[in-house]
């Protein structure tokens, strides 16, 4: 019978499912996926790191050569190997590494 309440109970009980089924469809659409990284994404992280790291010993080695310069700081015992070791060149090379490694 089509007035029966039984039978209306049942017909809103299925539109109450179906409506609410939509809804968390519709919610599970909107939420982001979380992606794992990717290893392209771990390669660049590493030069990204490895390059903060040579650009920073570069200045670190330049800024020891200025100290070392003024007279106040001595590592090696001989001058000549610690100007060679601690001075501007090495200094720009590790610096110019750094930034190669963070450019690419």
């Amino acid at each position: 019978m089509a007035g029966d309440p039984e039978e209306k109970g049942l017909r809103r009980l299925r539109r109450v499912r179906t409506r609410r089924d939509a809804a968390n469809l519709h919610q599970e659409q909107a939420k982001p996926k979380k992606t794992p990284y990717t290893p392209a994404y771990y390669r660049q992280l590493y030069k990204r790191i490895a390059g903060w790291v040579l650009a920073g010993l570069g200045l670190l080695v330049a800024g020891s050569h200025v100290v070392t310069h003024l007279g106040h700081f001595q590592v090696l015992p001989n001058v000549s190997m610690q100007d060679l070791l601690m001075g501007y060149p090495v200094a720009g090379i590790l610096f110019l590494a750094g930034i190669v490694l963070l450019g690419s």
